[in-house]
C-alpha cells in the first residue's frame, strides 16, 4: 500500500522529472563529497603527517575543503528543490481534492463528515508536505552513503567490513520492526484527530447554543474524552519514534569503538593495516550509520504521510453518488414549461458502505402542472425535504423516476437541470462578502435592477435600507451578523435571482414572522408567475394559499387537495390545524 501510494504520488510531477534528476545529482555530488573526505585524511595521516611530508598534507587539506564547499553547495541546491517540490505536491494535492469534494455529491459529503475533509485537506496534506521535503533532502542520498561506504572500507580496511554488515543486519531489523509497529498506529492516530476536530468545530459553531443550556462542562468533558483518545493512540507511535534514534545512535558508538578496538589489533598485529586506512574506515563506520540515522528521522514522516495519502486519496477515488448522464438529454431553459411527474418513487439514504437503508419515501406518484404551486406538508421525518431534494438530483432515487416536461432528471446535464430548478434549502447558508454578492451568487452576471427585483420580492430590501452600506454591507462567515429570519429572506432572494423554471421553498420562512411570510408569498406570486412552485412547510399557514396541498406521512401521501378540501376530508390535516390555528373555524379555512 505504502509503495503505491508513493508511485501515484510521484506522477502528480509530471512534466517537472527534470528537477527529480537535477536532485538525484545533487545528492550523487553530495554524497560523493561526503566519502571523499575520510579516504583524502587517509592519505593525509599515513603519507603527509607521518612521513612528515607537510606539502602533501597542505595539498590533500585544500582538497578535502573543496570537497567540503561543493558538498554543501550542492545540498543548499537540493534543499531548494525540496521546498518547491513539497509545496507543489501540497498544492496539487489540496486544490484537486477540493476540486473533487465539489464534485461529490451531498451523499458522498454525508458520509465523509465536513470535519473529517477538513482534516484531510489541511492536517493530512501537510503531513505529505514534510515527508516528500525530507525525502528529496536526505532520504535519496542514503542509498549512495550505504553503498560507496562498503565498498570503499572494503577495498582500504578489509578486515573491518564485517563489522559493518553486523552494524547492518542489526539496523535494518530495527528498522522493519518499527515500521510494522508504527504504520497502523499513525493510521489510528489520524482518526482520532477526526475526532477532535468534530468536537472542536461542533463546539465553536454551536456556542450559543452551549451557553444557552449551559452546557460547558458537557461539552468540555466530551472534548477532553476525544483528546484523551488521540493522546493514547498518539503515544504508541511517539515513544517507538523516540526510542529509534537513541537505539541507532547507541548502535554506532558500538561500531564505531568495535573499529578502533578490531583496527587497532590489526595495526599492532601487523597484518598491513595503516593506521590512516584504521583512522579512516572509524569515519566510514560514521558515514554508514548516516543513511540509517537518515532513515530513522525520515521514516516517521514516511509512514504519517502513507497513512495520510490513503486518506486523501480516498477522496480523490471517490465516484460521486449522482453522476452526470451517459446520454443527456440537453434542454433549451427559456422553453422549460416545468411540468414535474413523480412515478412510483421510492428513496432510501446510503449508509458508510454505499448502500441504500431504511427507505425514508415508499413509492410515491405525483403530477405538478406548471405554474402549479404545491404545497408540501408533514411531520419532522416524514420525507418532505427528500422527496424534492430529488428534482435538482442533490440524491437519486433508488426507485421510480422523476421527470421535468417528460425527460427524466437523470438524463438532464446537471449545470442545465440545476439552472432550471431553483432552490431555498432548509437551513440558509450564506458565504461572507458583501449583500449584493450573496443575492447575486448564483446569478452573477446580474444587473443592480435585476438584483432589487429579487431582492424586493424575498422582503430583504427593508432591513438592508438600515445598514451602512446598504447593498454593499458586509456579511461574514455563514451570515451571523444577521438574524435566521433575515438569513432566510437573503437565501430566498438568491434563489429569486436566478429565475428558474421550478422553484423550491423548503421550510425558508420558518424563522419569518407571519406577515413577513405573507408578503414574501405575495411577492413571490407575482415575480414567478408561470413558475412550478414546491413550498415545504411544516406550518399550515405557508402552505395555506397553495393551489394543492399534499399531507407526507412516514414517506408515503397521506392525503391530497386544496386547503378546503384537506380540511373537510383529512382528519390528520384537521389535527394539524386545530394544532396551529385553533379549531375555530373548519370549513373553509377563512379565519386562517
Amino acid at each position: 500500500m505504502a509503495v503505491s501510494n508513493f508511485r501515484r504520488l510521484f506522477f502528480l510531477f509530471h512534466g517537472y522529472e527534470r528537477w527529480f534528476v537535477l536532485s538525484v545529482l545533487l545528492n550523487l555530488v553530495v554524497a560523493g563529497g561526503t566519502l571523499a573526505i575520510p579516504a583524502l585524511s587517509a592519505g593525509l595521516i599515513d603519507h603527509g603527517i607521518l612521513k612528515n611530508d607537510l606539502t602533501l598534507a597542505l595539498d590533500i587539506g585544500i582538497l578535502m575543503l573543496v570537497a567540503a564547499l561543493i558538498a554543501g553547495a550542492c545540498q543548499v541546491a537540493n534543499a531548494a528543490i525540496a521546498v518547491w517540490a513539497s509545496e507543489y505536491c501540497a498544492h496539487h494535492l489540496r486544490t484537486q481534492s477540493f476540486e473533487k469534494i465539489q464534485a461529490l455529491s451531498p451523499g458522498n459529503i454525508d458520509r465523509f463528515r465536513s470535519s473529517d475533509l477538513l482534516v484531510r485537506l489541511t492536517n493530512d496534506v501537510l503531513n505529505v508536505r514534510q515527508a516528500v521535503q525530507q525525502s528529496l533532502m536526505n532520504l535519496m542520498q542514503a542509498p549512495l552513503l550505504l553503498v560507496g561506504t562498503i565498498i570503499i572500507t572494503a577495498a582500504m580496511a578489509p578486515e573491518l567490513v564485517w563489522i559493518m554488515f553486523v552494524l547492518l543486519v542489526l539496523l535494518s531489523i530495527i528498522l522493519v520492526v518499527y515500521f510494522v509497529i508504527v504504520e497502523p498506529a499513525f493510521s489510528r492516530k489520524q482518526v482520532r484527530v477526526d475526532g477532535v476536530n468534530k468536537a472542536l468545530r461542533e463546539t465553536l459553531t454551536g456556542i450559543r447554543v452551549v451557553k444557552a443550556f449551559v452546557r460547558q462542562e458537557y461539552e468540555i468533558d466530551r472534548f477532553r474524552a476525544a483528546a484523551s483518545d488521540l493522546r493514547e493512540a498518539a503515544l504508541r507511535p511517539q515513544f517507538v519514534m523516540s526510542y529509534l534514534m537513541p537505539t541507532v545512535f547507541a548502535i554506532a558508538i558500538l561500531g564505531f569503538a568495535s573499529v578502533y578496538y578490531v583496527g587497532g589489533n590489526e595495526i599492532l598485529a601487523g597484518t598491513g593495516l595503516m593506521i590512516g586506512n584504521g583512522t579512516s574506515a572509524a569515519q566510514y563506520i560514521l558515514i554508514l550509520m548516516m543513511p540509517l540515522l537518515i532513515i530513522a528521522i525520515v521514516l516517521p514522516f514516511i509512514t504519517q504521510a502513507n497513512a495520510s495519502l490513503t486518506r486523501i486519496f480516498q477522496v480523490l477515488d471517490a465516484e460521486p453518488e449522482v453522476k452526470e448522464p451517459a446520454r443527456p438529454v440537453v434542454l433549451d431553459g427559456d422553453a422549460v414549461k416545468g411540468r414535474v411527474v413523480f412515478d412510483q418513487v421510492t428513496f432510501a439514504y446510503r449508509n458508510d458502505a454505499g448502500e441504500p437503508e431504511g427507505e425514508v419515501i415508499s413509492g410515491i406518484s405525483l403530477t405538478v402542472e406548471p405554474g402549479e404551486t404545491l404545497g408540501i406538508l408533514g411531520a419532522t421525518g416524514s420525507g418532505k425535504s427528500s422527496l424534492v431534494s430529488l428534482i435538482p438530483r442533490y440524491y437519486d432515487v433508488t426507485g421510480g423516476s422523476v421527470s421535468i416536461d417528460g425527460v427524466d432528471v437523470r438524463s438532464i446535464p446537471l449545470a442545465t437541470l440545476r439552472r432550471i430548478v431553483g432552490m431555498c434549502l432548509q437551513e440558509p447558508v450564506l458565504f461572507s462578502g458583501s449583500i449584493r454578492d450573496s443575492v447575486t451568487f448564483g446569478s452573477p452576471g446580474l444587473t443592480d435592477d435585476e438584483m432589487l427585483v429579487a431582492a424586493r420580492a424575498a422582503d430583504v430590501d427593508p432591513f438592508v435600507q438600515n445598514i451602512p452600506g446598504e447593498y454593499d454591507g458586509k456579511v461574514t462567515r455563514r451570515g451571523s451578523n444577521f438574524s435566521g429570519g433575515q438569513r432566510q429572506r437573503l437565501a430566498i432572494a438568491r434563489a429569486l435571482a436566478r429565475r428558474p423554471k421550478i422553484l423550491i421553498l423548503d421550510d425558508s420562512t420558518s424563522a419569518c414572522d407571519v406577515a413577513t411570510e405573507a408578503r414574501i408569498q405575495d411577492a413571490i406570486s407575482d415575480m414567478m408567475s408561470g413558475v412550478t412552485r414546491f413550498i415545504v412547510a411544516q406550518r399550515i399557514s405557508s402552505v395555506i394559499t397553495a393551489d394543492r396541498i399534499i399531507l407526507l406521512d412516514q414517506g408515503q401521501i397521506a392525503a391530497s387537495g386544496t386547503h378546503a378540501e384537506l380540511l373537510a376530508q383529512s382528519p390528520l390535516y384537521q389535527e394539524i390545524y386545530e394544532s396551529q390555528l385553533g379549531s375555530g373555524i373548519r370549513a373553509g379555512g377563512d379565519a386562517a
